[in-house]
């Protein structure tokens, strides 16, 4: 009893860190579209400003991605708890140790099937 109550806690500790993520994870989103928009309403004087313009063009577009898909990486491990799957590997289906939970509450996979995968992302 002791055990699922333990179990239980953490589960509701995990649900909070991810929805706190998935929160801040919005919110960039969002300041980064809107600063977007903002730096797009003086058009560039030469080249140089063009430059500069297309260069934080392609920072915007890169750090927006890669908080898309980390969103969706923290929405599925949401999905994961909801279904009971949490904290089980996908690669492996054994236990993903807690202090890994801990670091990366999204992860999918244990560190053994992660280093085969070859991707940190998860």
């Amino acid at each position: 009893m002791a055990k699922t109550l333990t179990k239980n806690k953490q589960m509701v500790q995990y649900r909070e860190a991810l929805r706190e993520k998935a929160q801040e994870l919005r919110r960039n989103i969002s300041s980064l579209a809107a600063s977007e928009i903002v730096a797009h309403r003086e058009e560039p004087n030469d080249v140089v400003d063009l430059a500069g313009q297309s260069h934080e063009e392609w920072l915007f577009l890169n750090r927006n991605a890669q908080n898309i898909a980390l969103l969706r990486q923290v929405n599925e491990a949401l999905e994961r708890i909801d279904e009971g799957t949490y904290s089980v590997c996908a690669g492996c289906d054994q236990p993903i140790s807690p202090k890994r939970l801990a670091a990366v509450p999204w992860a999918k996979y244990c560190i053994g099937c992660q280093e085969k995968h070859g991707s940190w992302t998860n």
